[in-house]
């Protein structure tokens, strides 16, 4: 099996044009943030929830048999491009927090209001970081379950134009689902005279979900690569 982290260098040429869509796009929301509004933060979540479909859209025959020649299995794949997903969603979450904290430096304040995709706003006498980390695990959050939802069927085969459309309904979704659960506590912040005590009660509940969420898309992920695996043997089987 290749390295994942040979696999993910693969991908990133493979992908080039849309990673650096995804880097001019933030790139274009930090200078908007320093200069106007702070308004297409609310924008990086969703482009990060359509990233399975973006990266499983361009899927060829002529990709394949490019992998192939390089010495690289579907497997490595589905490997490199849930490596170079997770790098997107990275960097698309920092530009967020980023974008957010420049915003308010700049004397612009944010625009955001708290909902389904990023938290950039809060009770009085919570500081900037303390609600930048809630948005960030929030975020995080939801677009991890929406890979766990979509990214079998975005990855393993060439996903159709409404995959789409699915992955914005997972995210929206399971953002406002996961925000009523969210919203329960954080409500009691504003009637309680424990707000940062209660908040950070709050992070470190979402950040378990979290890692649990992480947990359930790491072992899809292996489902899906076992999948690809038995479908190359059964064809190798039946060729033989």
């Amino acid at each position: 099996m290749t390295p994942i982290r040979q696999a993910m260098s693969m991908e990133l040429r493979l992908n080039s044009g849309r990673f650096s869509l995804t880097v001019a796009l933030c790139a274009l929301t930090l200078v908007l943030a320093a200069a106007i509004t702070d308004a297409l933060v609310a924008a990086l979540p969703i482009w990060g929830a359509l990233a399975w479909y973006r990266y499983g859209r361009p899927e060829t025959v002529e990709r394949a048999e490019l992998r192939a020649t390089l010495g690289l299995s579907r497997a490595d794949g589905v490997r490199g491009r849930v490596a170079l997903i997770g790098l997107e969603t990275g960097m698309l979450l920092g530009t967020a927090v980023l974008a957010a904290l420049v915003s308010s430096a700049t004397g612009l304040g944010t625009s955001v209001t708290p909902g389904p995709t990023f938290v950039v706003s809060g009770p009085p006498g919570l500081s900037g970081a303390l609600i930048a980390l809630a948005g960030t695990l929030h975020a995080a959050l939801v677009l991890a379950l929406t890979g766990i939802a979509v990214g079998g069927d975005c990855l393993t085969h060439r996903p159709a134009r409404s995959m789409a459309l699915l992955s914005l309904v997972v995210y929206l979704g399971a953002g406002l689902l996961s925000s009523m659960l969210i919203g329960l506590p954080l409500a009691a912040v504003e009637l309680s005279n424990g707000a940062v005590a209660t908040s950070l009660f709050v992070c470190a509940g979402v950040a378990v979900l979290l890692a649990v969420a992480l947990l359930v898309l790491r072992r899809r992920v292996r489902a899906w690569i076992r999948r690809l695996d038995s479908g190359v043997a059964a064809r190798a089987m039946s060729a033989a």
